[in-house]
């Protein structure tokens, strides 16, 4: 089978799966708790207008963070690591690789279906809470133009984050051992590092691409010394593709023995 054809062929297939699948919609839940935590600020706001804490504050002090730095991570890291880990881990991995198909489409497959679904996952969280945050505002350019802002971010955020933890999970046994070190490790201290040294982090490249103007994302930049938003842009598109591209040439030319699997 070719490339194309198996690539439809392996997206098809683990998306099904995936929506159908349990921890999916563990996920889907979790992803609902903010905004559950925002409806009830915003009926409080609407009963008592002198609340000294509304929902636009809670959305931007807590949610964004939640969304920027926690959801949008952590799913990367659940779904980028499984593509290769959870065939691992369910012994499937040599059965899948002896296939007549290109090992590259399998990787290339199950990446976009994975991302595909964190999207769907975790944005339905994120439409409902900016609806319900600017549901009478909606009519104002400025509110549409920085949900679509977000929006285009957290989607290019998602995909670098999972190729990134995908080539990891090439790298290592352990890949989600080491990409928990990297988010709450490495890119939970070095982004607040004055300098050149937040570049070393993908975060430093997806705050830097959220509008300077926002109220809603004061909190959320914090010590951000921006990089441009061309150099952000093409920074995580290199990443996504570099990590796509030596990802499915390690696959490829890795042996997956089924003695040592199994063992």
């Amino acid at each position: 089978m070719t490339f194309i054809p198996a690539f439809r062929e392996i997206f098809i297939f683990y998306l099904k799966r995936g929506l159908k699948a349990k921890k999916s919609r563990l996920f889907f839940l979790i992803s609902l708790i903010p905004v559950l935590i925002l409806f009830i600020a915003k009926v409080i706001e609407i009963i008592n207008p002198g609340s000294q804490v509304s929902a636009a504050d809670i959305f931007s002090k807590v949610f964004l963070v939640i969304y920027i730095q926690l959801l949008l991570p952590m799913l990367a890291l659940f779904f980028g690591s499984s593509v290769i880990n959870e065939e691992i881990d369910n012994k499937t991995l040599v059965f899948l690789t002896t296939a007549p198909v290109p090992k590259s489409a399998i990787v290339l497959g199950k990446y976009v279906s994975y991302g595909l679904l964190s999207l769907i996952i975790i944005n339905i969280g994120f439409i409902l809470s900016f609806l319900i945050i600017n549901i009478t505002q909606l009519n104002q350019i400025a509110y549409i133009r920085e949900f679509f802002t977000f929006f285009g971010v957290g989607i290019l955020a998602l995909f670098s984050y999972s190729a990134f933890f995908m080539l990891l999970g090439t790298l290592f046994k352990k890949s989600l051992i080491m990409g928990l070190l990297f988010i709450f490790g490495w890119e939970g201290v070095v982004q607040y590092f004055p300098g050149t040294t937040q570049k070393f982090t993908l975060i430093h490249y997806i705050k830097s691409l959220l509008p300077e103007s926002s109220e809603n994302i004061k909190f959320l930049v914090f010590k951000l010394e921006p990089s441009s938003p061309v150099e952000s842009f093409i920074v995580l598109l290199l990443v996504t593709v570099l990590s796509l591209i030596v990802a499915s040439f390690i696959f490829n030319r890795k042996e997956y023995i089924l003695g040592d699997i199994n063992g």
